[in-house]
């Protein structure tokens, strides 16, 4: 189209010249003002159809940050699955998924009937174990009680054959004497045998001193089997899931319950060992204020974003760092502990199992300059910006700093060379050359370029197609 206008303008300032020609037959004496307005108008509107449509934004200051994101899953500090102790049908279940219960609160009932059957014959073992110990204790004492007899009677039987003795063998008879020996002798005999038979009696004793000990044990033990009969909750926490119902019959290998304690929720996030010394760095920093109670400096900015709650940001904190790198993957692993709202806040928590964003700002440049990412050109290994002065377009050399999803940071190589309000050539610029005349207008969206910019985009793609038309 731009090709068809400017053979209009030629056509249009051709045709009166030609008329001067054929009337005066003498080309110097024609009126010359006529051909040199319409050369003017020519060379106007042939400038004005030369320039590039392009769609400007203002060169913005602001910060710029440099962070790590990833997304992880939200995890509580405790969260078990509680098992039964012992196998039993249930015969009661005293909560639901999402009920909260306090450490000690009972969980369910198993039927304790067989249980208790067992502690009670294990008490009347023990009741038996003390009676027969109570009769070993008699047997003890009465076999101390015939050996203090014997004993008395070797000693009278010793002192009578002391004294016949001495009285002499003209007196007393050798067969006496003889018969006085034997019974000295058979006496010291059965002290002995009455020693023996007591010590049996004190190792029955304390046999049966061990059995009784056994026997309470065995109570110990059926009363502890009976206590697992009442599941109950370890640690303060809500119920996330229950996987038994009233008649189930349970095992010690068939979890009953998911305990999860939601006031505690964490983000483990794994990060490429050479990340490592950043963060154990950060973790150093972090400890000493932490331990004093207030703000680290120096700590990382962390923000954490639930996917399930659009809109809710939260701080988190580093709590600590991996000491090992795991060497299937070559990545270590940071925990990240997460700010939950206080219960007065009306603000929700983030709970356990929740998809969570997270951006951990490593670096800030609070005046960075910032253009949107589509004004940024590579050539090479160099960067570089048009800015519209007026009609013409200035190429600025960069460098390429922080950037978002959105917008880069640029850094002039030269001082002085952007100035925070520069209309930085945002759509158009693909086929710019420095000094180009340009016919700029404002950007008017980030997320989706305009009909004018198409348009703009349109005279990028149809430049070529217009030089090659002009050529012609």
């Amino acid at each position: 189209m731009a090709a068809c206008a400017v053979a209009l303008l030629l056509s249009a300032c051709g045709r009166p010249a030609q008329g001067a020609d054929a009337g005066s037959g003498d080309s110097a004496s024609a009126p010359s003002s006529p051909a040199q307005g319409n050369g003017a108008a020519f060379e106007g509107a042939l400038e004005k159809l030369s320039r590039t449509k392009v769609l400007t934004a203002p060169l913005e200051q602001r910060e710029m940050v440099r962070a790590i994101s990833t997304t992880v899953n939200a995890v509580s500090e405790k969260e078990i699955s509680i098992f039964p102790r012992t196998s039993g049908v249930v015969v009661d279940v005293t909560v639901e998924e999402g009920d909260r219960v306090a450490a000690g609160d009972v969980l369910m009932r198993l039927d304790p009937r067989e249980l208790q059957a067992a502690l009670d014959e294990a008490k009347i073992a023990l009741r038996e174990a003390i009676d027969s110990k109570r009769a070993l204790e008699l047997a003890v004492t009465e076999a101390e009680s015939v050996v203090e007899r014997a004993e008395l009677t070797y000693e009278q039987s010793k002192k009578e054959l002391d004294r016949k003795e001495a009285i002499g063998v003209g007196i007393i008879s050798q067969n006496e004497l003889e018969n006085l020996r034997l019974t000295v002798r058979t006496n010291e005999s059965n002290v002995a045998a009455q020693r023996v038979a007591k010590e049996r009696a004190d190792a029955a004793l304390a046999s049966q001193a061990i059995a009784v000990e056994r026997a309470n044990l065995q109570i110990a033990t059926a009363e502890l089997n009976l206590s697992f009969t009442e599941v109950k909750a370890p640690f303060d926490g809500v119920i996330a899931s229950r996987s038994v119902r009233l008649g189930d019959l349970t095992s010690n290998s068939a979890a009953a319950f998911m305990l999860t304690d939601p006031d505690n929720v964490r983000a483990v996030v794994s990060r490429p060992q050479r990340e490592l010394g950043f963060f154990r760095a950060a973790e150093l920093r972090a400890r000493p204020a932490s331990d004093a109670g207030t703000e680290a400096s120096g700590s990382l900015d962390i923000e954490i974003e639930p996917e399930a709650l659009p809109g809710e940001v939260y701080t988190g904190e580093i709590l600590f760092v991996s000491p090992t790198i795991d060497a299937a993957s070559g990545q270590f692993r940071v925990t990240l502990g997460i700010e939950q709202p206080a219960a007065e806040v009306d603000r929700p928590p983030v709970l356990p199992g929740m998809l969570l964003r997270v951006r951990i700002v490593t670096e800030r440049h609070p005046d960075a300059l910032a253009v949107p990412k589509r004004a940024l050109l590579r050539e090479g290994d160099s960067y570089f910006i048009f800015i519209a002065d007026g009609q013409k377009a200035r190429r600025v050399r960069v460098e390429e700093g922080f950037s978002t999803d959105e917008d880069v940071e640029v850094v002039p190589t030269m001082d002085g060379a952007l100035t925070p309000g520069d209309q930085v050539i945002v759509v158009g610029n693909r086929d710019l050359e420095d000094g180009d005349s340009i016919e700029p207008a404002p950007w008017a969206a980030r997320q989706a370029p305009s009909s004018a910019a198409d348009e703009a985009e349109s005279q990028d793609s149809n430049s070529d197609a217009k030089k090659e038309s002009d050529d012609a």
